[in-house]
């Protein structure tokens, strides 16, 4: 493994959100081997408090484009996975989180782009459980656009590429102090 360590180690800082797909269908057999990649995706004492609702109908990812202030994007994504949870509180956002990371790197392992949308009010996620028949006891806080990136558009603002260099959010041992020379 130490000889891939450096494509791994690339293919991480190299992942970024896509929200501009091609009008190209996502493979069936694609879906299912990003579903199996959720479905072994670790979370808080083994609870796996998520239910997948896998939507490749355009209308229907129109109709939840519309559902959030960070959820546009979906509206021209060929499939998508909304994830709802079960609970609440730290560790489920953290289970979310976890599983939605999980997938977009299975993602562009197979060549896909992806990105993650958030339904951040209650409304909103009121009107997604409504649209995809989801019982109450499950919060659909999230989805995950699934696609062929449109490489001929942009896909951030430029405002928002980059990262802060390491200095300004990293401490060595103690807040404020830099790595130790030598080291």
């Amino acid at each position: 493994m130490t000889a891939r360590t450096p494509e791994i180690l690339d293919a991480l800082r190299g992942l970024r959100q896509t929200r501009r797909f091609l009008d190209t269908p996502v493979d069936p057999d694609d879906l299912e081997r990003l579903l199996e990649v959720a479905r072994w995706t670790g979370s808080a004492k083994n609870s796996q408090p998520w239910h997948l609702v896998v939507v490749t109908d355009r209308a229907t990812n129109e109709t939840l484009a519309g559902y959030g202030d960070f959820t546009a994007f979906l509206a021209g994504a060929p499939a998508s996975i909304v994830v709802a949870v079960e609970g609440e509180g730290r560790s489920v956002a953290y289970d979310d989180g976890r599983l939605q990371e999980r997938v977009m790197l299975a993602a562009a392992a197979l060549g896909l782009g992806s990105g993650t949308a958030w339904f951040s009010s209650a409304g909103a996620r009121r009107r997604v459980r409504e649209l995809l028949g989801l019982p109450q006891h499950l919060e659909p806080w999230s989805a995950i656009a699934l696609g062929r990136t449109d490489t001929t558009q942009a896909q951030a603002a430029p405002q928002l590429s980059g990262r802060r260099p390491l200095e300004e959010i990293v401490s060595w041992g103690r807040y404020g102090d830099p790595r130790p020379e030598g080291d």
